[in-house]
Formats: C-alpha cells, structure tokens, sequence
C-alpha cells in the first residue's frame, strides 16, 4: 500500500455537508464517501486492483495548536448510526496501539484494520486545515519577541502571525459582536455627560495601557477599581459597560463579567496570562474568605503565589496585568487588614450614582449586550498605527498632572502613576475614537475621591486615632496620677502635664490591641509615631520604663503583665503624648505636676 505525499499547502477541506451532497475525497490509496472509507488493494501476482469497505465515515476536520503551551488536538469528525459526531482527541490517540480505545465513544475501528486506520488517519491529517489558537491574551511577545495584542485575533504591527483566540475553552470570549458604530453611538448618548461612566470607560481602556506598561516597568501592578454601594446606583452596569470595550459583557459563556463567588484559586487561575483585558468581579458579599488581604495582594501583584507539584517542584507561577472592576455594597477594606499597601493598589469609589436613572442604566445594557469587543480591537489597532511609543509619552504627561493636583500625601507620586495610565487611556481613546471624554472633570473627581479618602491611607494616624478612641473607652483600665485607683484589669497609667496628657500603656497590652484590630506591620506604625514625636520614649527605642505599680502591688502587677514582673519596678510602656484637649471631658483628671499630693485617705 502507497500513501501519496502531502506539502502544508495541500490542504484538503472535508466536511459532513459535502459527504452528504455525495463527494468522495480521495487520501493516497484510501477513499473516503458517505457511507463509509475505502481503501485499494493490489495484488502483487495478478496485478488487480480491488477496493474495500474498511470502515464507517472517519475524518480529522481540523488540527489545533495551542500557541501558549505548543499542545496539538485533533478535531476528529465520525459517523455513529447515521449523525456525524465530532471529538477533539490528541496526537497521540492516533497511533495503533490506543486507536481501539475510542470505540467507546462509537467509532467504528474493526480489529483487522485498526493499523490501515491509523495509516489514514496520520496521512489524512497531514492535509487538514490547521487552525492556532491561544488562551493568554493582551500584550504578548511573538516568536521575534515583539510585542502584539492578543485579542480576538492577534493585533500587530505587520500581522505576521495567523492565531485566533479560544473563546470557548478559555477563559474570555473576545469575539467582537454588533458594531462600533452603536455602541460609539450609546456612548454619546448615555455616558458622556456623567463623568462617573466616564471614568469607568476610561478605566476600560486603561486595561490595555496598563498590560503594555508592565513588559517596561515593574512597579507597574494591576489597578482595581472598588465600586461599594448600594444595589441601585448602577455599580453591575457600570462595571459591564467597561468590560464591553474588549468582549462578551456577561458573567456566562466566557464572558468579562465575573463573579466573586469563588475560590482565591479559582479566580487567580483565571486571571493567568491576561496582559490587557479588563475584568469585572461582580458582588463581593458573594466571597466567602474570611480576609480579603492576600487576595488582593496577590490580584494586584500581578502574581501567583509560589506553589509545589504533586512531584514537590516549584510549579510555574502565574502572571498578569489589567484593570480590574470590583462591585459591592460594602467595602472591599472591611474584609482587609489595615495595611496602607493596599489603598494604593485598590481605588474604592464608595456611594457614587453610577448611572443617573434605571432608563440610563437599561438603554447601556441594551446596547452592550449585542455590541462589544469592536471598539477595543479599533483602540488597540490605533496604537499600533500611531507607534506604541505614544503610549508613554502620554502617560508620562498625564505623570506630571496628577502629581500637581492630587493632594500631597506621602504616597502622591505613586498613586499619580496609577490614576496617571487611566488618564493617559482616556486621552488615547479620545484620539482613537473620538469619544470626547471630558478630561479635566474626570480628574477633577479622581481628586475630589482622593480628597475623601486621602487619610485612610494614613495607616499611622489611623491606628492612632483608634488607640485613643480605646483609651477612653477604658480608662477605667488606668491608674491616673494623683487620684487613688486600683483597676481589675489594668492597662497603664494617665500622667496629666498641662497641655498634654501622657498615656503609659504596657507594651504588649497596646501591641494586642492593634492587633485585634487587624494592623500587622507594628513596628512600622509605632516607628512613625516616634517620628511624628507623638511618643515619649528613649532615644534608642520607641518604649519607655514606667513604674505603674508599686513595690506593695507585684501579685497586681503579674495579673497586668500575664507572667511573674522582673525585679525592676519599672515596666515597658508606650508612652502617648495627647493634647489635653482631646481628652477633655472625656476622662478622669487627675493631679498636675505642680500640685501637692493627696493622701489616700483624703481622695
């Protein structure tokens, strides 16, 4: 038996129609029909030519190269009791020893023929049509490490590379749907105006400008976008109407809307190789983790934490860049530690009206949901043809900008190279597309947000704030200088000097509390405590050795301490310096420095 050689431009296209319509196609010395694959036979003494039946109709329709991972399926194509069936199988299922194995899905193989089967199979497939496609999408580098944009298709500079991406077994459904005519015009309609959609639009295609700056900057990290509020300001819509730049703005069929109903695992998996694309994370009470912290982290870190294989060998880590959307009527930070880390990487924007009416709300999902996808891959391609240096050139403009204007915290700079991409992407979408977003009012409210929130970032001062919150709340817990007290359970010491009251908490009482709270990083919050000079303490260290008790009252100071006191009658407090005016009213006063000292009997 001959088989006759093929080249990959002799593609032989087979499909069920055409068997049907009764066309055979002929593969070497098999011939394939309708009702069944054929094969000639020559006999070497008579030299005649017989041809036989071998099997019921059998076809690879397609063969499929996973462009991320190099993996090869075929799309196998069979009749079983008269309907054609197809089932995607691997290489190797072809081979002699294992094609039987397939019977079981109703493939016809008789035992005498399964290696002319397999002869067929591995020529035949050799001329089916070939089709790549990929799963990470956004920003990638090509086999001559150039940077293209994956997304339905690969955008690039010069389209080189032929790959679609897999918007069935994915993670996204890129395919763009409708056109950008519509949805540009929805957009004039029903978002310009309201600079919260704005916003949110903006933050859409920032995606894209976020993935590419990463590959050149690494303290470039994922930006979420934290909508928090009630279930009718319009947060779900607002979050799919950015989403709908890029794809299918739907939590089903693959669709950028996620949820929050999930596994950490779950959803980091999802997230790996996505260099562009934005996602939304819909109702965040739908999460059921306890604490949201390294969650978030790891989100806006942009990678998967360090794991081992079954063979205990470091699995490969995944990685990503994007915009995230987060919606929930309550705060992503209720569920966090109080790390200032955090507010820089998760911008919250709680109680906004995201859309003005539910007839505004219900006109976007109308439009959305039929058009999408056309006009990132319109954006995408207007960066491509305007040289990607333009990106940063534009961000580093809108850098300068921001920096004027947000207000000058100790994280500005940081924060103005975040909100610095969403301007930037603004900007380029005006000119890709002409959406005429308002520039200055959607700064104008990042920095009326910032305003808001600013302090929240102050881990420091927060955690300061609520230490004298709990000092009052409990100075029932303190012994204060010159009044008679024996607490049950004592704290410290309240020692009044003139303008400022001195608070001697035993260290690891405060230390428990700040825990208890959720702060971790102590050691960092008490150093900018000292160096704010909102301590009293010793010049070395940020404690001080106060005597809280006396020499009469070790078996109350040993309950204080929870373990048998030191010899020294001193003990190792923080030492807060609070201005009498806070406290006025609000506690005990006791004696000042200059005045005489009462005896017990007397108070």
């Amino acid at each position: 038996m001959t088989t006759q050689p093929t080249g990959s431009n002799n593609r032989l296209r087979i499909s069920q129609e055409a068997l049907k319509q009764g066309q055979s196609f002929p593969v070497g010395d098999f011939t394939l029909k309708n009702n069944g694959l054929y094969v000639k036979k020559f006999d070497k003494e008579t030299g005649e030519e017989t041809i036989f039946k071998v099997c019921e109709p059998l076809f690879v329709k397609r063969t499929v190269q996973n462009l991320d991972t190099k993996d090869v399926h075929l799309d196998l194509c069979y009749k079983f009791k008269g309907t054609y069936l197809e089932l995607p199988i691997g290489m190797v299922q072809i081979q002699p020893r294992v094609l039987p194995d397939l019977m079981g899905k109703g493939i016809d193989i008789p035992h005498e023929y399964v290696k002319v089967i397999a002869t067929y199979l591995r020529e035949q497939q050799k001329r089916a049509p070939h089709k790549v496609i990929f799963h990470q999408v956004g920003w990638h580098r090509d086999e001559q490490k150039q940077l293209v944009f994956r997304h339905h298709r690969i955008i690039s500079a010069n389209d080189t590379v032929k790959a679609i991406n897999d918007n069935e077994n994915g993670s996204y459904n890129l395919k763009p749907k409708g056109d950008l005519a519509t949805w540009l015009n929805m957009v004039k309609q029903h978002v310009i105006g309201h600079v919260p959609l704005e916003l949110v639009l903006a933050g859409g295609f920032a995606s894209a400008i976020l993935g590419y700056l990463s590959y050149h900057y690494n303290d470039i990290d994922t930006l979420i976008l934290s909508m928090a509020g009630k279930s009718t300001q319009g947060k779900t819509t607002a979050a799919l109407l950015g989403v709908s730049i890029f794809g299918l703005p739907s939590n089903k069929g693959k669709g950028l809307g996620k949820s929050w109903n999930g596994t950490s695992n779950a959803i980091i998996n999802m997230l790996d190789g996505n260099y562009g694309i934005p996602i939304a994370l819909d109702e965040l009470s739908m999460n059921t983790e306890a604490s949201l912290t390294k969650m978030l982290y790891e989100l806006a870190f942009g990678q998967e934490r360090s794991r081992l294989t079954d063979k205990i060998q470091q699995r490969k880590q995944g990685t990503w860049a994007m915009f995230i959307f987060s919606t929930g009527e309550l705060s992503i930070f209720e569920r966090t530690n109080h790390n200032a880390g955090l507010t820089v990487r998760v911008f919250e924007f709680p109680n906004v009206k995201w859309t003005e009416s539910a007839a505004q709300a219900d006109a976007i999902r109308g439009v959305i949901q039929n058009h999408y996808g056309c006009a990132g891959e319109a954006f995408v391609k207007y960066l491509f043809d305007q040289g990607l240096d333009i990106i940063n050139k534009t961000w580093n403009e809108w850098q300068d900008r921001c920096v004027n204007v947000l207000p000058d915290t100790p994280f500005r700079t940081r924060i103005a190279k975040k909100y610095a991409i969403i301007m930037a992407a603004a900007d380029l979408a005006n000119q890709a597309l002409g959406l005429n977003l308002r520039l200055d009012a959607i700064l104008d409210f990042i920095v009326q947000q910032e305003d808001a929130i600013s302090s929240q970032r102050d881990t420091s001062l927060k955690a300061w704030k609520l230490i004298v919150q709990l000092i009052i709340l409990n100075q029932a817990n303190f012994r204060i200088e010159g009044i008679y007290s024996n607490p049950i359970n004592c704290w410290g010491k309240m020692i009044p000097q003139g303008d400022y009251t001195e608070v001697a908490i035993l260290k690891h009482v405060l230390e428990k509390q700040l825990r208890h709270e959720g702060y971790e990083n102590l050691k960092s919050i008490i150093r900018e405590w000292k160096d704010r000079k909102w301590l009293i303490a010793e010049s070395d260290r940020p404690t001080k050795r106060t005597r809280i008790f006396e020499e009469s009252e070790q078996q109350e100071r040993e309950k204080a301490l929870g373990e048998k006191p030191p010899k020294k009658l001193e003990d190792a407090t923080y030492n807060l310096k609070i201005p009498t005016k806070q406290l006025e009213g609000l506690v005990r006063r006791g004696r000042l420095p200059d005045e005489p000292k009462l005896e017990e009997e007397d108070v």
